[in-house]
């Protein structure tokens, strides 16, 4: 095997879009709080940032890939594992590695600022840490909490990237994760629903699976709609709560695009399940839900960063 086709392996394996999407939302959430408490962020900070969410999201992707063995000889026999181009073990090991290795890198992130070490961030990175694996190894084989666990994980994106730097601002960012919980709750629904077949094959049990394709997508279409009230929480403190107003006009639009695209890529998914035609299902699912949907969440992102020259 060349040098050259293993290094295309592993770049396949450690889903680039992920990798950008988790690295990019917590140094965009941690420089929102930063403009909205008035505080800096060294570039020492900002290279943690980076670089513990990209060892936690590609040692959990790599992991995944490990515990997806069964159903991807399925759906994907192309991908890298199922291929026989990169080894289990190897997978495993490397994995492993990255995974605790985040730990310690949000342990240290604000050493070289006079922070000291950041326990609850690296706390919350165990959490986070502890909820892939959960999902990894029992969670996708049982519906509804497999999905719960993997969106923890999304929504405690730009919420760990302000408690990364601001260790004691633990409310500042909950809002937009409980939102971004909702969100990703339906879409692991919808993109679980277009690997129906592999999963159901491979024994997992996941929510379509145990509902069937078509009431799972009626589940998830919920928690879509879930999204809409809570995204421009925010924003306006209409709760009456005190609820932290970091973002303004830009963050609505860009949350408004994004729950627009979650009703339409659903709905496009959807008319092509009434249709029945399995190998128009499967293509429709990988455009819009695994696809689509991840794409307006990085264009969400970028909103988020004008936010903070706004």
């Amino acid at each position: 095997m060349t040098l050259g086709k293993l290094i295309v392996a592993w770049t396949r394996m450690i889903r680039l879009p992920i990798l950008f999407l988790c690295c990019f939302g917590a140094v965009v959430g941690a420089l929102n709080a930063a403009v909205f408490l008035n505080a800096d962020v060294s570039l020492f900070q900002i290279f943690m940032l980076i670089l513990a969410p990209a060892f936690l999201s590609v040692g959990t992707m790599v992991h995944n890939d490990v515990t997806d063995l069964k159903s991807d000889k399925v759906n994907r026999p192309y991908k890298p594992l199922p291929a026989g181009i990169i080894k289990k073990k190897t997978a495993y090991a490397t994995g492993l590695f990255l995974i605790f290795a985040s730990i310690i890198i949000a342990l240290f992130v604000n050493i070289k600022d006079g922070g000291g070490l950041n326990w609850n961030c690296a706390i919350i990175t165990a959490f986070l840490v502890s909820v892939s694996m959960y999902y990894n190894y029992y969670g996708k084989y049982h519906g509804i909490f497999g999905h719960i666990s993997v969106a923890i994980g999304v929504g405690a994106i730009p919420y760990w990237g302000a408690i990364a730097i601001f260790p004691n601002e633990l409310l500042l960012m909950l809002p937009i994760a409980v939102a971004l919980f909702f969100l990703e709750v339906g879409r692991e629904i919808m993109v679980c629903a277009g690997d129906y077949r592999g999963d159901l094959k491979a024994g997992f049990r996941t929510t379509p699976v145990r509902l069937g394709r078509k009431r799972s997508m009626h589940v998830a279409l919920i928690f879509y709609l879930a999204f809409i009230p809570l995204f421009p929480l925010p924003a306006f403190d209409w709760t009456g709560y005190g609820v932290p107003q970091i973002f303004g006009s830009l963050y609505l639009i860009g949350g408004s695009l994004l729950a627009i695209t979650l009703v339409l890529t659903w709905l496009l998914s959807y008319i092509e399940v009434l249709k029945g035609d399995e190998k128009r299902i499967w293509t429709a699912f990988e455009r819009y839900e695994r696809t689509g949907t991840r794409v307006m969440i990085i264009v969400f992102q970028v909103f988020l960063l004008f936010e903070i020259f706004y």
